[in-house]
């Protein structure tokens, strides 16, 4: 029952938006200023029905979950070295910090004069997911009550069975939601790279060709495809996720 009221207030909201845009473009009365829905999800259907399109869009998600792939271990350390020494701790915030507060094309416009072109939306998804993950893992480390790890010295647990039994049950809700939040900024900011960095074989080159030949329908149809794919992973990671917790507390019941 909650379900379904989840998914009818989901459908209300996007019927909502719709009818909104619908009027929107009925208001302007030029296509080629702002097409219909109608006229977006048929140019969609359109492309979805030719192999570049899956190419293109395949090559894009790859680049993005490099970055995200890269970032998980590399946050994990750091906010394991900088929750265990205040002077990591001092060194990397001052990093961090800038890494949050910098605008994303900032970061893009000077990794074209540090890195080769191909891997810049990679870099990007990297930094951005960076310290969203960095900061959630270690507040889980942080989190870790002083009487476990009392308990755990006494015993004489080594690290593997610390890590097992202490750390991962601790980091794991904000590890979890950082890496269910970090998905649509990662696309975001990766697919922004490919637009500045004219990408070859990406969704950010097919956004700057629809500006560039004037196609709106076309601009229009590959911004509702961001829009689905990032839906769609946040969904999939979301039950991927659950699935893992209900096996570690099936696990720990036996």
């Amino acid at each position: 029952m909650k379900a379904l009221k989840k998914l009818t207030l989901a459908l209300a909201s996007a019927t909502f938006w719709l009818l909104l845009w619908f009027g929107a473009s009925m208001a302007v009365g030029n296509p080629l200023i702002l097409p219909s829905p109608i006229a977006t999800f048929a140019r969609l259907a359109e492309l979805s029905l030719e192999s570049e399109f899956w190419k293109t869009v395949g090559s894009s998600l790859l680049r993005v979950v490099v970055g995200i792939a890269i970032a998980i271990p590399f946050s994990a350390l750091f906010a394991w070295l900088c929750s265990s020494s205040k002077i990591a701790d001092a060194l990397l915030s001052p990093a961090v910090t800038l890494m949050k507060s910098v605008p994303v094309v900032s970061f893009i416009l000077i990794a074209i004069f540090l890195f080769d072109r191909s891997i810049i939306p990679s870099a990007i998804a990297f930094m951005m997911v960076f310290p969203v993950l960095y900061e959630n893992i270690r507040e889980g480390i942080i989190s870790v009550p002083r009487e476990l790890l009392e308990m755990a010295r006494v015993f004489r647990l080594s690290f593997p069975l610390k890590l097992k039994r202490i750390y991962a049950p601790a980091i794991a809700p904000y590890f979890f939601a950082a890496v269910t939040a970090s998905v649509g900024l990662a696309l975001k900011a990766g697919i922004a790279a490919e637009v500045i960095a004219y990408i070859p074989t990406s969704i950010g080159k097919k956004l700057s060709d629809a500006k560039s030949y004037m196609e709106p329908a076309d601009l229009l149809a590959w911004t509702a495809a961001i829009l689905i794919i990032g839906l769609l992973l946040e969904y999939l990671l979301r039950i991927t996720l659950k699935r893992t917790q209900r096996r570690r507390t099936n696990v720990k019941a036996d």
